[in-house]
């Protein structure tokens, strides 16, 4: 659970942010703009479907979700993802950066851990890796919902192998020099519309060539996996800062979302 304040939460908020901006004035974006032609050419985001890109993130929604909360889960999403990511590189203060920034835009936290990942077999692939993350945080969401939930995770990963601009679009945010840090969440809305969201995070390190992130065979002995699990939950009313993660989305001028569909 989180244990800072309203207030606590705004003046971190605030300060990353300023520090993020600072950073990236100096650093540039790291992808072309979407103007530019070797951009990723992208179909407007809509929040029609039931999966999306979302940065590094890749999200799959229950049906029954509302646009707005579609929206709400993406925008806070990218804004903590991209945020943690340019501040710090550290894999634990990265993480911990990206949690404090959702609860900071409003959202709660029931479980959190980040851990090592370990491998039963000798080869393995990270969507593989990422699924069981997943699926072990959505055991936080009791009866029916939570198999709903590992339903949409594996469905939402089975259709994007089928989509390969959506996954060029995720792997460029992913990768990193030494590996990649990425997430696989989950979402469902309740009768009072408020959203619950499982993440699965991954963090992997590795020597070996690294171009592809997703559905490619790794040696696990190629590889250190670490891994972060929450469970988030969030009602519109409780929503804070959202201008703010627009405003710098917007600025980056980036391709961050890309909708797809798990049907």
């Amino acid at each position: 659970m989180n244990n800072m304040n309203e207030i606590e939460l705004n003046a971190y908020f605030d300060q990353c942010l300023e520090q993020c901006q600072a950073k990236l004035k100096l650093l540039g974006p790291k992808i072309q703009p979407r103007s530019a032609g070797s951009a990723v050419e992208l179909p407007i985001d809509r929040d029609e479907l039931n999966a999306a890109i979302m940065g590094s993130g890749i999200v799959g929604f229950l049906e029954g979700m509302t646009r707005r909360n579609k929206r709400i889960v993406k925008n806070t999403y990218a804004y903590a993802d991209i945020a943690s990511r340019v501040l710090f590189s550290e894999k634990v203060a990265r993480y911990e950066c990206f949690k404090k920034l959702m609860f900071a835009t409003g959202w709660t936290q029931y479980l959190g851990a980040f851990t090592q990942y370990k491998s039963s077999t000798s080869k393995l692939t990270m969507d593989n890796v990422a699924l069981d993350i997943v699926h072990s945080a959505i055991g936080g969401v009791a009866g029916p919902a939570g198999s709903a939930l590992k339903v949409v995770a594996g469905k939402t990963i089975e259709a994007l192998k089928k989509q390969p601009d959506a996954v060029k679009l995720f792997e460029r945010h992913a990768i990193e020099a030494s590996g990649a840090n990425f997430g696989i969440s989950v979402c469902k809305q309740d009768d009072d519309a408020e959203v619950t969201m499982a993440v699965g995070t991954v963090r992997y390190d590795t020597s070996a060539n690294n171009t592809k992130v997703i559905f490619v065979e790794w040696n696990s002995s190629d590889v250190e996996i670490y891994q972060g699990k929450a469970l988030f939950t969030i009602h519109e009313e409780d929503l804070r800062k959202e201008a703010e993660c627009i405003k710098f989305l917007d600025d980056l001028r980036e391709a961050i979302f890309m909708e797809f569909s798990p049907v």
